[in-house]
């Protein structure tokens, strides 16, 4: 199967199990934040009981009851009573009530703690996807360029094998002609078995490199995939201070390590006030059998004697809070650091491509030059076996800088958190994972 770069990203974005998986966990997720989307969503159950008297009454009461959370903290109860069977049919009732703490559980900021804290764990699991995908996406492309470097390595070592039997014809040729020992044709068969053993060690090496990209894709029934790629070089000169920004404003484990502070303070604010005292008011009004109306108002104070389980809440969410800024300070060094990295290996894979080419073109001048001398008589087969493995090295080596540079190139979008933005990936904030990959 013939496949460009792009065409792999979205096999793998298709069939990829970790993707898959995390695809899959986002079903989950996004029914936990619509759960905690309901808590001020009014609520109702119905209830219904059967029930037998000392006095051989029985009889069958029917309840149905609303209710619903305001942000304050308080509660709003309807609810009404109806006998069915047994009691006076007409003996049914309704009461409204309101509860509403004063103290410990008090205000928008406390009540609607939960709800933001589900929505900052929507935030945080999107980052989490976004890494999963950007880390497989990353993966995709080192192992795809692995098979062309061991493609490309197979052409090296097929022209120097055919570079070594045209040799050994020459040199049969001249001791033929009496202008060559017959024994330096030993080193030429030599470095012919030499050149056959790299091609299969080529060979070999490039299946290996597509057996680990088909298993990053998680395709059955695909023996082999041919890479293609344009190797020219674009030379680029990141801006590292731009990089840095980029970085911060991008990366997912940055953006998670400030949601995690967030919701970290909110734990805090919300062990602070679990240390007060449980003051409630509590209001209502009541319409009994018979038609006779009652209201009520109070409050209920609370005192928990004894129990020290708020203050290590407290304690807990105190050193949870430090943690969560000590990852922070790690995650922005670990980007200045990481950053700073990319951006060098990227500057100096442009220096290093340009003198690998430089290298690899004074290397077959000097191969042709050697040629000619030994036919000539001024040089020995050993030295020009020697200048062939020169020349098969420098083709290496700029094949490697070449690759090295977009690998680095690669990791510098990583560092950054801009792998999809790259590749034009958009995770749908609707649950399902990946959209669109862009050309």
């Amino acid at each position: 199967m013939a496949l460009r770069l792009d065409e792999t990203i979205r096999l793998a974005l298709r069939h990829n199990r970790t993707v898959v998986g995390a695809r899959m966990r986002r079903t989950t997720q996004k029914f936990e934040l619509e759960v905690a989307e309901d808590r001020y969503r009014p609520r109702a159950s119905i209830e219904a009981s059967a029930f037998a008297e000392r006095d051989r009454k029985s009889g069958v009461e029917a309840s149905f009851g609303p209710s619903m959370r305001i942000p304050t903290g308080g509660r709003f109860l309807l609810r009404w009573s109806e006998p069915m069977a047994g009691r006076d049919k007409d003996a049914g009732s309704w009461e409204l009530a309101l509860a509403q703490p004063l103290l410990k559980g008090f205000g928008p900021e406390i009540d609607t703690a939960p709800l933001r804290v589900a929505r900052i764990d929507e935030e945080i699991q999107l980052l989490a996807l976004r890494d999963t995908i950007a880390g497989v996406v990353t993966s995709v492309i080192r192992a795809y360029r692995a098979v062309i470097r061991a493609g490309r390595e197979i052409e090296i070592s097929r022209e120097s094998l055919a570079r070594a039997r045209t040799q050994l014809e020459t040199n049969r040729s001249l001791i033929r002609a009496g202008r060559m020992a017959a024994r330096e044709i030993v080193q030429t068969e030599a470095e012919l078995a030499n050149r056959e053993l790299a091609l299969m060690e080529s060979r070999n090496s490039l299946e290996s490199a597509n057996a680990a990209l088909i298993d990053i894709l998680d395709i059955d029934g695909i023996p082999r995939i041919r890479a293609s790629a344009n190797l020219a070089v674009k030379p680029v000169r990141p801006d590292r201070g731009q990089s840095v920004e980029t970085a911060m404003a991008r990366r997912p484990d940055h953006l998670q390590a400030l949601l995690r502070v967030e919701t970290a303070r909110i734990a805090l604010r919300r062990a602070k006030n679990d240390l007060l005292w449980d003051l409630s008011l509590n209001a209502g009004v009541k319409r009994g059998a018979r038609g006779r109306t009652d209201h009520s108002v109070g409050v209920t104070l609370h005192i928990p004697l004894g129990d020290r389980s708020p203050k290590l809440r407290l304690l807990r969410a105190a050193n949870d809070l430090r943690h969560a800024k000590m990852a922070l300070a790690e995650s922005r060094q670990a980007i200045h650091i990481a950053v700073r990295q990319a951006v060098h290996d990227v500057v100096a894979g442009v220096r290093r491509t340009e003198l690998s080419r430089q290298a690899r073109e004074l290397a077959e001048q000097k191969l042709d030059l050697e040629q000619r001398k030994l036919e000539q008589g001024l040089t020995s087969t050993f030295r020009l076996t020697t200048v062939e493995d020169d020349l098969v090295r420098a083709q290496n080596r700029e094949l490697n800088a070449i690759l090295g540079y977009l690998d680095a190139l690669t990791a510098l979008d990583r560092a950054q958190g801009t792998t999809l933005d790259r590749w034009g990936i958009e995770i749908e904030r609707t649950g399902d994972g990946p959209g669109r990959l862009g050309p």
